[in-house]
């Protein structure tokens, strides 16, 4: 059950006087298309719109209240309608109180790559001896992460929840909110550099979730770059480092990564989760360690490793006959693609390889150098095949290319996938990766029929 407010607890929560409303308020949200009877409409105000124009609506529907930026005139509605400077944050607001009456523990997880993929693995894990409540899909900026904690039910064990930020404050301000017990890093690269400036910058945005979470629970980084658990010891002693190498705290003694699983050993106990690539089971380290800094057991985490399976288009393989299809065009920057890459080029060995490259986007200043270091990674790696897409065109262009390696320069999507369809030969690995923005999972429904 979502979390349930009285008009008193929004007051309350919001720091607003007590008034006379006694109304009970089942669940919040912030859409009226998805609007439940009984539901709290926050009224979202951004540059090109405001929710306020849909608080007659939402009472139409069945909403008891609504909560509105100063300004906004609602005399015509019979429900009550919370005034306060700032809808966002007042959004915040409430899901900061929630989480404070609520007796879970909570596990913030951040990084450039992977945060989404070590925070399912996580909820897997940890799922196996506990009731666990996890964000879904990326819901993690100042709208998504309160919604994500206001989605969470009361009797919930363990809350893990998805951390991401695109400018500096932005994980403070979500780690206010959060109020986590605990902290995970995935990693640290060159990610959003449109607001953050370079990589020092997103370590430090990064490094906020330790220094805002509780130094009673457990701090769990990644071991790549090395000044991630370097720095990450410096702002807090006790930070676990998990990873392959020797100055690893949580090391397997053996390992063992295939195209659709990685397995290790630590202790004694076998771990595997299905899916392949280095950059996957460095994920399940993170997680296997996060998980056993919460109590739980080894068999369980591995049980839970076990049952996790890829979250949309992060790294599945999708068989199409021959053609195999390597989905990982949710996020990209050159850390993930280099991953990426190294996936196919390890994971296949002996297989033609093809890739529908598209833009890595805010990466400001380095856009230009990022996209042409991914390229030449490309054809280092052995792809054949390329449809380069975005800002990959001109690096590709700027390239003199390998004798046998094509590369085609759609105009759009769409042209993508019917060139792709005309010049593979349809038992390719094929890498799908870009940005969310680029929209690439359209080439891999002309691919699969839509069936992916």
């Amino acid at each position: 059950m979502a979390a349930r407010f009285t008009a008193s607890e929004v007051c309350q929560a919001l720091g607003l006087p007590t008034g006379e409303a006694v109304t009970d308020f089942s669940s919040v949200s912030t859409d009226t298309r998805d609007l439940q009877p009984g539901a709290l409409f926050v009224a979202l105000r951004g540059e090109r719109f405001d929710g306020a124009e849909f608080v007659e609506l939402a009472e139409r529907l069945g909403a008891a209240g609504a909560l509105v930026s100063g300004g906004s005139d609602h005399a015509e509605v019979a429900f009550p309608v919370f005034t306060v400077p700032d809808t966002t944050a007042a959004l915040g607001d409430l899901a900061r109180f929630h989480r404070r009456r609520c007796g879970a523990r909570v596990v913030g997880v951040t990084g450039s790559s992977g945060k989404t993929t070590v925070k399912e693995m996580l909820a897997h894990a940890v799922g196996s001896e506990k009731r666990v409540h996890s964000s879904q899909g990326n819901l993690n900026n100042q709208v998504g992460l309160p919604l994500s904690i206001l989605a969470a039910e009361e009797e919930t064990d363990v809350w893990v929840l998805e951390l991401g930020s695109s400018e500096p404050g932005e994980i403070e301000r979500l780690t206010a909110i959060a109020e986590p017990d605990d902290a995970v890093i995935t990693t640290v690269g060159p990610a959003h550099l449109e607001g953050l400036g370079d990589v020092t910058g997103v370590l430090e945005e990064k490094l906020d979730l330790i220094r805002g979470a509780s130094t009673s629970g457990c701090a769990v980084v990644g071991e790549l770059p090395e000044v991630l658990p370097a720095r990450a010891r410096e702002v807090r002693g006790d930070v676990v480092t998990a990873g392959l190498g020797p100055g690893s705290d949580f090391r397997p003694s053996d390992w063992h990564v295939g195209p659709e699983q990685a397995r290790f050993r630590l202790a004694g106990v076998d771990y595997a989760v299905p899916v392949g690539g280095e950059h996957h089971l460095r994920d399940a380290l993170i997680a296997a360690a996060t998980a056993t800094g919460l109590g739980v057991s080894p068999a369980g985490v591995a049980r839970g490793l076990a049952g996790y399976r890829p979250v949309g288009l992060r790294g599945a393989l999708i068989q199409v006959r021959k053609l195999t299809i390597v989905a990982d065009c949710y996020n990209a920057n050159p850390e993930s693609f280099a991953a990426a890459i190294r996936y196919c080029s390890e994971g296949f060995p002996g297989r033609r390889l093809a890739a529908v490259a598209g833009s890595m986007l805010e990466l400001g200043t380095a856009e230009s150098t990022a996209h042409a270091e991914v390229a030449a990674d490309l054809l280092r790696a052995g792809f054949t095949l390329v449809v380069a897409l975005g800002a990959f065109q001109a690096a590709f262009q700027a390239m003199d290319l390998p004798e046998g390696v094509t590369v085609l320069y759609p105009s759009t999507v769409q042209a993508a996938a019917e060139e792709l369809s005309e010049r593979q030969q349809g038992d390719e690995v094929l890498l799908v990766k870009a940005s969310r923005g680029m929209k690439l999972e359209r080439v891999i429904d002309s691919l699969t029929g839509g069936d992916a």
